[in-house]
């Protein structure tokens, strides 16, 4: 029997489930649909990740691809499985790749091994690729400042970077960062490119390749949010038609890129000239969005910021506001002309918003952010050439600072305010009434939790649809929180944030409720679906706690409730219970195609008719009465702040540690070890398990000095060394390991019924792989 989908846009899937071919494993956040993709099916309309797209340029273009991936970021899990297939690049190789740790001075490798004496000077030419987090650039700094002063004789040389750091001072733990990539960028004279979105990446990836010619240069994105979404991509590039693209940039701007007369600047706009009229497209260093004749235009760079304030300035400006944003995305070479071009002549406030590392530095007057010198200095050109004087603003904000829709409107709100007009509070809707937004809420151990990748991949088959899925983690709530994000529309989707107002939310864990604001993130009068095992109409109460049933009310929410032990066919095979959460959601949201949605499942037809069936008890509507809005709420009751899940983690934790076993022995155990000490390495010790000299000492006085009502219980004691040959000398360390009181062990051993003289083999605490033989009594008088 087989549980699959039809052949459509999305990756196929592979997994034994008790027999059954089950559709979804997810492998890793940064893949499609969590599955592993071919590097030929990276081309024309399909769906993909940035992530994926930055590995297919770097793989198919470089002659070696060095990764740099903390764990559980597989920042280059798709290039690696690429080159076991032996997938061949453009150049009809197999890219090597080298997955390097990360540590100090370990850029290195990748010089020496373009430096090497016995390197093939016939490669001089091909591109190398280096995949890389934010946080790995301090650790490269050695090696990028050793390339970037040797550029002219070695080999052109792009670094994929996502802009992701961990930041364990803060509370969100995964930070965005963009700092460090501009700040290389400067110090080092290393190019940066950024992209605006997942339709951008792969063109972006293509031109810093492209301007790794002129010199070392980086190209940045976002690595928490967009470069981990699934979305589609409808004018992908695949193998073949990169390199085409490459060679022919490359040949028209050949003479240029060597010209000692042309500025890095105006190789840059060749370059860009010729990138552009290749591919058709009409890409800027510098991009407007917002009215035509601006009075207030604010300057962003990074992939989140350009998307979100471009969407929201167009918005406002169709509603008259007089303000406009330029997304910087190419920071190096800073063409500081083309930037005065892109002021419009009605601009009289200039707003850079930038990133700073962290809180301390928003706080701090004498900080200020690396793109606010570089656009105070170009405006100041266009003030000494032209004679025009904006003012020039550095509004910054840390790593840690995650853009939505309402903040950003805020914002731009803010700076295009007339005096004594009054400030709209935030309102703005970015997305179309036609899109559909679905989110889902679980714990990671649970069976539910591949449920939602399985649904956006099911709905991806429908080639008039664009899907997008976004999965987050928080391993901080509940031992592991996800949400998982889905948006479908007949359009492109180009959303950077979270779903506000999501027409189904469906939550497979109901503790959920009481620490996240899940109620927050669905639109009024939208449908909540409850997976909740037992339930009984009588014991409301019970399940939803008065804050969450009043909000249910307020929002005319639609309430449904899924109740899993109502199936039988799970009480026989409980791995099917993703199956009847996604029957359950298809038939609530998707009703139209619900029946073409149990064949697309594709399970074999018993298993579907039985589920089906079971659905029918299974889910159920639940009334919500007009007593719940008057719900008095006592003063500890109130519904979690309006806060998102806090992706902490782009996997779930490890929660299961595995512990050596105690194995239980007889006499022979102990006395082979004696018959033959050489042979076993039987030596006498005190204290096997501890690694320091052990002697044994009784107490000669013990006495409490302080009052036995007094907490604090300070106290006399004198050791009697004996004949243990233990000198100890004032200022020395003293471990003192005392022994479980024997009569309380001989009653344990007693009341339990063991056998104290039987040999137990117990871990070394020096090595758990290696078990002493001890007796019962012993292993509980010290080992406990």
């Amino acid at each position: 029997m087989h549980l699959q989908t039809q052949e459509g846009t999305g990756p196929a899937a592979d997994a034994q489930v008790n027999g059954l071919e089950s559709l979804h494993s997810t492998k890793s956040t940064s893949l499609p649909f969590g599955q592993n993709i071919s590097l030929s099916s990276v081309s024309g309309p399909t769906y993909l990740t940035a992530q994926a797209l930055v590995q297919q340029v770097a793989y198919a273009l470089s002659d070696k691809l060095f990764s740099y991936s903390p764990q559980s970021f597989d920042l280059d899990v798709a290039a690696k499985a690429w080159k076991l297939a032996g997938e061949k690049n453009a150049h009809g190789d197999v890219t090597g790749v080298q997955a390097l740790d990360t540590r100090h001075g370990v850029g290195n490798i990748a010089l020496g091994y373009m430096f090497s004496p016995d390197f093939n000077l016939n490669k001089r030419h091909i591109p190398q690729s280096i995949i890389a987090s934010a946080g790995m650039l301090q650790h490269l700094r050695p090696a990028l400042d050793q390339l970037s002063l040797l550029h002219e004789i070695a080999n052109p040389t792009a670094l994929q970077i996502a802009a992701v750091d961990y930041a364990g001072e803060t509370r969100a733990g995964l930070v965005t960062d963009y700092c460090a990539a501009l700040n290389m960028a400067e110090e080092l004279g290393l190019g940066l490119v950024s992209s605006k979105s997942a339709f951008e990446v792969q063109h972006m990836s293509l031109l810093s390749t492209l301007l790794a010619s002129v010199h070392p240069t980086m190209h940045t994105y976002d690595g928490i949010t967009v470069g981990r979404e699934t979305t589609r991509v409808v004018d992908v590039l695949g193998v073949p038609a990169v390199k085409r693209t490459y060679d022919s940039v490359l040949s028209t701007v050949k003479d240029d890129l060597t010209s000692k007369r042309l500025t890095n600047e105006g190789k840059l706009q060749k370059l860009m000239l010729s990138f552009n009229s290749e591919l058709g497209t009409e890409y800027k260093c510098f991009e407007y969005h917002g009215h035509a004749s601006p009075v207030a235009v604010m300057i962003v760079f990074g992939t989140v910021e350009a998307s979100i304030s471009a969407q929201v300035a167009e918005a406002l400006a169709a509603q008259g506001a007089k303000v406009g944003v330029i997304n910087v995305r190419v920071y190096r070479p800073f063409a500081e002309e083309e930037f005065v071009e892109t002021l419009a002549p009605s601009v009289q406030q200039v707003t850079v918003l930038g990133q700073v590392k962290d809180q301390a530095g928003v706080m701090d007057a004498s900080v200020s952010s690396a793109l606010y010198a570089d656009v105070m200095a170009a405006v100041n050109f266009q003030t000494l050439s032209g004679g025009k004087e904006p003012s020039v603003y550095d509004i910054k904000y840390a790593r840690e600072t995650v853009w939505t829709v309402a903040k950003m409107e805020a914002l731009l709100r803010q700076l295009g305010l007339k005096p004594g007009e009054e400030l709209q509070k935030p309102g703005l809707r970015l997305t179309s009434n036609e899109m559909k937004q679905y989110s889902f809420w679980d714990i990671d151990t649970s069976e539910t939790v591949g449920a939602p990748l399985m649904v956006g991949q099911l709905l991806s088959d429908d080639s008039s649809t664009n899907v997008s899925a976004r999965s987050g983690h928080d391993n901080l709530v509940q031992g592991g929180a996800v949400r998982t994000d889905l948006r479908c529309s007949q359009k492109s989707i180009e959303a950077a944030y979270s779903v506000k107002e999501a027409d189904v939310a469906v939550v497979a864990e109901k503790s959920l409720l009481k620490d996240i604001a899940v109620l927050d993130s669905l639109k009024e009068q939208g449908t909540l679906v409850l997976r909740v095992p037992n339930w009984k109409d009588d014991e409301v109460e019970k399940n939803l706690s008065n804050p969450v049933r009043k909000a249910i009310a307020a929002k005319k929410i639609a309430l449904y409730v899924l109740d899993p032990n109502l199936s039988s066919k799970l009480s026989e095979e409980s791995q099917l219970e993703t199956y009847l959460l996604q029957l359950a959601f298809l038939k609530i949201a998707r009703p139209d195609t619900y029946e073409n949605g149990l064949k697309k499942l594709g399970a074999a037809s018993e298993v579907l008719d039985a589920l089906t069936k079971d659905l029918d008890s299974a889910l159920k509507r639940i009334g919500v009465p007009e007593s719940w809005l008057t719900l008095e709420l006592e003063g500890d009751q109130a519904l979690p702040p309006p806060e998102d899940l806090n992706v902490n983690s782009f996997a779930a934790s490890d929660k299961f540690e595995e512990e050596p076993p105690s194995l239980l022995r007889d006499w022979v155990t102990a006395a082979k070890g004696l018959a033959f000490k050489e042979a076993y390495g039987t030596r006498p010790a005190l204290r096997p398990d501890l690694a320091t000299k052990t002697a044994i000492v009784t107490v000669k006085e013990h006495r409490r000095l302080t009052p036995e009502t007094y907490d604090r219980n300070i106290f006399h004691i004198e050791f009697d060394l004996g004949n243990s040959g233990l000198k100890y000398e004032i200022g020395e360390a003293l471990g003192i390991h005392a022994e479980n009181d024997k009569t309380e062990v001989e009653e344990f051993i007693k009341w339990y019924g063991l056998n104290p003289e039987e040999i137990v083999e117990v871990p070394s605490r020096e090595d758990p792989n290696v078990l002493e033989n001890r007796t019962v009594y012993q292993a509980l008088i010290q080992n406990v």
